[in-house]
């Protein structure tokens, strides 16, 4: 399975559609050509569609030797990938059918297409409402963990929006965003006249559409969130697509995205042969990757007339390098005043269902809000560059008139096995007898002091959505923004 090769630094941008033929992959592409038959009964047995099956054939079509290509027959290439693909989209098709009835999408049988009156004009010439608004973090990560052909939440996602057909509450069309982590696209923008910063790009990083009978949902909700996310300081819009997978990124297209660079795409598998993202596997150990020459196209838009003219300008194609894992985190320096102002917003958004159900029946506290709060801080944190772990286990004090905390939450910035990595505890104030809110300190002298923490389980961020405490952190998250607003980019960095 060998992609057409693209080599040199940088090349003519050229049209879209010949720089979408020249990332397909023409063995994956015959693969579903062959198998189509298959792939539509198989979805049919799964409630899902057709292109949604090979979407996930496609994706994991790579998990294959590549010799098996070219020396098997298709066929016997489909059955050996077709209960993975089953399963998976079973499990798809089963939450989709419950998020269809809560978007309403049955208001959208018999198709129609978007006005800039917010209406979706149907073909029998009446009309349904269309709301544009934020998509509460909750909802967004039922979309993004459930029903995105990824099966990956993202735990870095700041902003979600989305478009509700009239009395829904949940999104027809959905995207999320997160702050740009890797230096090299910033570069690439840079080296393209780009006045791309940290703190000015957002990056689409999840589309889904529940229906694509409003042919123009889509790119409808695209284009509500350029304005959106512009009153939040961003000034450019960077996604990717992967023509391997058949996408062709028309509704990108259709709303001006301009291509700047390609990049790799890494494609991982556990021990049963299911598709992992990056960021997936970097945290299972079990991970199998497959080499290849696969990448995607890279895309920028400008929210404000400057920024478009300026992304206009790009001629030239920049293939961008496989991003380096960078080494374990250093403890930079933290304002301690400004922990302690996150205190005291989290506490005035605390409520029992944000606390742990142990709790439940004990006056609202700090106790039980140790885990939602650490992975407050751990998201704040990463915006600021600073990759922070989850931890659980036990704080122990040598001082006897103060409790110990048997089962507590925390965050450490640094090396685990570095005494001076830094021990950052939002709600230490749950051992009885310890008045301190906030302890933000080195480990070696909090160790000095008769102060211990002993984790017994650390997680990276990216392995938070996957956790129990996280729709309790969701709740948390959607209190926080009622009661304190929407962070900017600026803030969050």
């Amino acid at each position: 399975m060998s992609q057409q090769h693209i080599g040199g630094c940088a090349q003519p941008v050229g049209t879209w559609s010949a720089l979408v033929k020249q990332l397909e992959d023409p063995s994956i592409d015959a693969l579903s050509t062959a198998c189509r038959e298959l792939v539509a009964t198989d979805a049919a047995l799964c409630g899902t569609s057709a292109r949604d099956f090979d979407i996930q054939l496609r994706l994991h079509a790579p998990s294959l030797a590549e010799w098996e290509v070219g020396s098997r027959n298709h066929r016997a290439l489909y059955d050996e990938l077709r209960p993975r693909l089953i399963a998976r989209c079973s499990r798809i098709a089963g939450h989709l059918e419950q998020a269809d009835l809560l978007a309403n999408s049955s208001l959208l049988l018999g198709g129609g297409e978007v006005h800039r009156n917010y209406t979706i004009r149907r073909t029998d010439g009446s009309s349904v409402g269309v709301k544009f608004a934020v998509v509460p973090p909750s909802i967004g990560w039922t979309y993004q963990a459930r029903l995105h052909y990824l099966l990956s939440p993202r735990a870095d996602t700041i902003v979600e929006l989305g478009c509700y057909l009239q009395g829904a509450s949940y999104p027809s069309a959905y995207l999320a965003f997160s702050m740009c982590d890797r230096p090299g696209t910033i570069r690439a923008l840079q080296n393209k006249g780009i006045a791309a910063q940290r703190d000015n790009v957002l990056v689409l990083t999840r589309a889904l559409g529940l229906s694509d009978a409003a042919r123009n949902l889509m790119s409808f909700t695209i284009g509500q969130a350029v304005r959106y996310v512009r009153a939040l300081g961003c000034r450019f819009i960077v996604t990717a697509f992967n023509p391997l997978l058949g996408f062709t990124g028309s509704a990108l297209h259709a709303t001006n995205f301009t291509p700047f660079a390609t990049a790799p795409v890494a494609y991982c598998y556990d021990s049963f042969g299911n598709y992992l993202t990056r960021r997936q596997s970097m945290s299972d150990h079990r991970t199998h990757r497959r080499p290849g020459s696969y990448r995607n196209l890279l895309v920028v838009l400008g929210t404000d007339s400057t920024a478009r003219k300026d992304t206009r300008k790009v001629e030239t194609l920049q293939h961008l390098d496989e991003p380096t894992a960078s080494g374990p985190a250093s403890c930079p320096p933290i304002d301690v005043a400004e922990l302690r102002r996150y205190r005291e917003h989290l506490e005035a958004a605390w409520s029992k269902s944000t606390a742990h159900p142990s709790y439940a029946l004990e006056p609202l506290s700090s106790k039980g809000q140790c885990g939602v709060s650490s992975v407050w801080l751990a998201r704040l944190l990463r915006q600021q560059e600073i990759e922070a772990t989850y931890c659980y286990g036990r704080l122990r004090f040598a001082d006897q008139g103060v409790s110990s905390v048997d089962h507590h939450c925390w965050i450490e910035v640094g090396d685990p096995s570095d005494p001076a990595r830094q021990i950052i505890d939002l709600t230490c104030d749950q051992a009885d007898g310890f008045e301190q809110k906030v302890i933000c300190e080195r480990y070696d002298k909090l160790v000095s002091t008769g102060i211990r923490y002993e984790p017994v389980t650390r997680l990276a961020v990216d392995e938070l959505p996957r956790d129990r405490v996280w729709p309790r952190y969701a709740r948390l998250e959607e209190s926080m923004r009622e009661k304190w607003g929407m962070r900017t980019l600026y803030e969050s960095v």
